[in-house]
């Protein structure tokens, strides 16, 4: 890290740290001074598409048909972004197996969508807390393989010093704080989230949040993902969010280069309002991205009902048909205990839905049989028009 970019930065000082290097620590939120005025038509556009989602979640009979698709989308992307890959087929299958046999990143990204459901699941009992942070870092980690992550204590925070963008510290891009000065950090930010209303927007919140949980990178893996789930996390809790249903790591992973920079700036030079304008635009693209994908979703499952209505078919099979959009990869026994019907039942809506072309099976699957619902997948992935 170039100690000279970061001499005399208004968003934080600077540190020694090991072999010779220096570290920076970011000031406690909020910083001193923002531009409202500069910010105020981002942050009106952000709102009004946020809105728009929240309506949209409202008129939903089962939120889960759009917040489901949106999940993969977000940890296969936010994932990619750290250099963990796996697609959307990969993790299909992984869910109905439980991880069995999956690649190691699958399984990576099938342990985020374990983790950022069971954080979201938990703001109904507790109140948002470091504590939630570790135990998704925990379930994110848990069980990878070597050299990703599985040997820098899952669930707790760093004992080390780490940095970014080199394999060797002298040629790190940036030095976030040691340890001891890391849980000093956090205990503030903890703090900030917690605080009385101090007039300062929830959105705007949320980009400030999010660019100090970066800034103090306090595990020693993780820490993207991890902090773009406490985006998901801070918008719910504050009820900006009726559903779960804003993630905005696709975007993020299109416009990469300029969301680490934007956060650099902040480091460097203090630009609060170049970052957060960058922000609040990032929003505003993720909720009309979700208003589209709901309204696709939609219609190929009014069209599905359609269809399987005018045939006459049993309400076990349009309760099947609605079950896809939510797990749009099956076997018999999982639609079996779903439905509540027998194996015999079961087989037969699947077979029923193979020949109406909703359901194909997974070539080389057995013991279970394997089927996807290809164009509820292709939806999710944004390939339905390949």
């Amino acid at each position: 890290m170039q100690r000279d970019d970061f001499i005399g930065s208004p968003a934080g000082s600077l540190v020694p740290t090991e072999r010779g290097q220096w570290a920076f620590v970011p000031n406690a939120l909020p910083p001193s001074r923002l531009d409202h005025a500069r910010l105020s038509k981002a942050l009106s556009e952000a709102a009004t598409a946020i809105g728009e989602l929240n309506g949209i979640g409202r008129t939903l009979p089962n939120p889960y048909l759009l917040i489901r698709p949106l999940q993969r989308r977000e940890v296969i992307s936010s994932s990619s972004m750290e250099g963990t890959y796996t697609t959307v087929d990969e993790l299909l299958l992984a869910e109905v197996a439980d991880g069995e046999e999956a690649s190691s990143d699958t399984r990576e990204v099938l342990n985020y969508m374990h983790a950022l459901s069971a954080a979201i699941a938990s703001l109904d009992e507790l109140p948002l807390s470091l504590r939630t942070l570790k135990d998704a870092h925990g379930t994110l980690l848990r069980g990878v393989a070597k050299g990703r992550g599985s040997s820098v204590r899952p669930g707790e925070f760093k004992q080390h010093q780490n940095y970014i963008g080199a394999f060797d510290i002298e040629k790190a891009r940036f030095i976030p704080p040691p340890p001891q000065e890391a849980q000093a950090c956090l205990g503030d930010l903890e703090k900030y989230w917690h605080r009385d209303e101090d007039g300062i927007d929830i959105l705007i919140d949320a980009a400030l949040i999010h660019y100090q949980f970066e800034t103090i990178h306090p595990f020693a893996d993780g820490n993207g993902r991890v902090g773009r789930m406490l985006i998901i996390l801070h918008l719910f809790m504050r009820q900006k969010l009726l559903q779960p249903l804003l993630y905005l790591s696709p975007v993020f992973e299109r416009r990469k280069t300029e969301y680490i920079d934007r956060m650099y700036s902040v480091s460097r030079h203090g630009d609060w309002e170049g970052w957060i304008l960058f922000f609040l635009g990032v929003m505003q693209e993720a909720a009309r991205d979700a208003v589209v994908l709901a309204d696709r979703i939609a219609a190929l499952q009014r069209t599905y009902r359609e269809r399987l209505q005018k045939a006459r078919n049993s309400a076990n099979l349009l309760a099947a048909v609605d079950y896809l959009f939510q797990t749009p990869a099956i076997s018999i026994p999982i639609l079996r205990e779903h439905l509540g019907v027998s194996y015999p039942a079961a087989k037969a809506n699947v077979e029923i839905l193979m020949r109406e072309n909703i359901l194909i099976e997974v070539e080389g699957s057995d013991n279970p049989r394997l089927f996807f619902a290809r164009e509820i997948i292709n939806i999710i992935s944004g390939s339905e028009n390949a």
